[in-house]
C-alpha cells in the first residue's frame, strides 16, 4: 500500500527520472512492493537532496506520480 502524499515531479529541478533495470531485488520506496532483478523501474532524483539521490518506483507507483504531475500542471495552466 502506498505511502504518503502522492509526489510530483514539478519542482524537481536536480533532473530527470529514468528507467532501471536492478541487478538484485530491490522495493519501491512508496509502496515498498519488491522489485525483482531485472524488473523495469523508474528512479526519480530527490528534491533537496544530492544529485546521487534517488527514489526508486515500480511501474503503478510511478504512473501514479505521473498523473499527479499532470493534475499539477493542468492546475497551474488554469492560473494563467
Amino acid at each position: 500500500m502506498p505511502k504518503g502524499k502522492t509526489p510530483s515531479l514539478i519542482g524537481s529541478s536536480l533532473g530527470r527520472p529514468r528507467t532501471d533495470r536492478p541487478g538484485c531485488r530491490t522495493k519501491c520506496s512508496r509502496c515498498e512492493a519488491p522489485v525483482l532483478k531485472g524488473e523495469l523501474s523508474y528512479l526519480v532524483p530527490q528534491p533537496k537532496k544530492p544529485h546521487s539521490a534517488t527514489r526508486r518506483f515500480c511501474e503503478e507507483c510511478f504512473a501514479g506520480v505521473l498523473e499527479q504531475t499532470r493534475q499539477d500542471l493542468e492546475k497551474l495552466e488554469a492560473l494563467a
